[in-house]
């Protein structure tokens, strides 16, 4: 496959309409639309439209990426229903940027330095779109996530010491937000951003460490906190309903939960600022720490294997027996790779010696198996003749 662009817009909160799905279809003569979903694939060519401009006006959600990388997803919200200043505390240069007009906000994460991974991944824009409803709420993990991602970028994987100690952690925590809670409990949508975004494991580990507990959240009690909203928000929310506003429970919801909040007066926690190089040099740890457990648990997957095999040789020495009945290439293939199972069961077990006594009078019967004995003398076994 020479080229492969891939682009994909949802609707969550409401579908389009038959004028809409209209004005959607003539977008491209290569695009698959619903309702609620719309599918452009390239081989050749690419799309004349501008992608922010055809989700601002249809859509709630955005996916793009190509076979060679450039992921760019990005988010369509209710005006005012995320705060004003979302992303002041992120110092994501140009990766991330959250774009606010009177008709909607765009949370915008294009990240065209990114490669495609060594091995072929197709992404959806199902699995990511939860992250909406998720900020939305109040959940910031995601673009946490992104910020770790723009890193990678702005500051690199290798950062030199500075002489002045306060000087570099001043440098380090500029723009660098608050670790989200429950960082270690991350949500299917929020691990596929990191897919996307290719954040390894490792970072997200590192995170985890500094991450506190998920609050308790606060029980939502609409009818109460209805009665604390100014008789004239209501008029004006009433008005606002008749007139089937896009996205009007949600800023609702978010006014009065803030109302409730301040009533409250429950104060909110603030998470640690740690510079992405300390979670660098921590994920370069875990990442240690991963692969030593990863062989530990492969060498105990080898020892369990050896041992099955060592517990049932004899059963294994008679199917050696009836692959070589078909004189074929495959039973050739298969009856070596159980001599080579039973020889390094032998070694494991000290029994190197009782294997290459039965090898030995075994072989006997097969000296005249040129194909099976060129087979055995690669594997480096003792044959007749070598």
């Amino acid at each position: 496959m020479s080229e492969y662009q891939r682009y994909e817009f949802m609707t969550v909160d409401r579908p389009l309409t038959q004028a809409e799905l209209a004005k959607v279809n003539a977008l491209s003569s290569h695009i698959e639309a619903t309702l609620t979903h719309a599918l452009i694939e390239y081989h050749w060519g690419d799309f004349k439209h501008d992608s922010m401009t055809v989700l601002r006006d249809f859509f709630d959600g955005f996916l793009y990426w190509a076979n060679w990388g450039s992921p760019h997803f990005a988010l369509r919200f209710p005006h005012g229903v995320l705060p004003a200043d979302l992303i002041d505390n992120y110092d994501c240069d140009d990766f991330v940027t959250f774009m606010k007009s009177p008709r909607c906000d765009i949370l915008d994460l294009h990240f065209s330095e990114i490669e495609s991974p060594d091995q072929w991944v197709e992404y959806e824009l199902g699995s990511l779109i939860g992250i909406r409803d998720e900020l939305m709420n109040g959940d910031l993990r995601a673009l946490y996530i992104a910020w770790l991602a723009s890193q990678r970028f702005i500051v690199g994987d290798d950062v030199e010491e500075c002489d002045n100690e306060e000087e570099e952690e001043e440098a380090k925590l500029r723009g660098t937000p608050a670790v989200p809670p429950d960082f270690g409990n991350l949500t299917e949508a929020q691990l596929a951003l990191a897919a996307l975004l290719q954040v390894p494991q490792e970072l997200l580990s590192a995170v985890a460490r500094h991450s506190r507990s998920a609050p308790s959240s606060l029980k939502d009690d609409f009818v109460a906190w209805v009665e604390l909203l100014p008789q004239d928000r209501r008029s004006d929310y009433l008005v606002r309903l008749a007139r089937n506003e896009s996205g009007l429970s949600r800023l609702l919801v978010k006014e009065l939960r803030e109302l409730g909040l301040s009533k409250t007066k429950r104060p909110l926690e603030e998470g640690e600022l740690v510079p992405y190089t300390t979670l660098l040099a921590e994920s370069k740890a875990v990442k240690e720490m991963l692969e030593r457990e990863k062989s530990e648990r492969e060498r105990q997957e080898r020892l369990r294997h050896l041992q099955d095999i060592h517990d049932h040789q004899e059963v294994h020495w008679q199917q050696i027996n009836q692959l070589l009945v078909r004189s074929s290439s495959s039973g050739y293939d298969e009856a070596t790779h159980l001599l080579v199972e039973l020889r390094n069961a032998a070694e494991q077990f000290n029994e190197s010696q009782n294997f290459q006594a039965r090898f030995g009078a075994w072989i006997q019967g097969y000296l005249r198996r040129p194909a099976l004995l060129q087979r055995l003398r690669k594997r480096g076994f003792a044959v007749p003749g070598a």
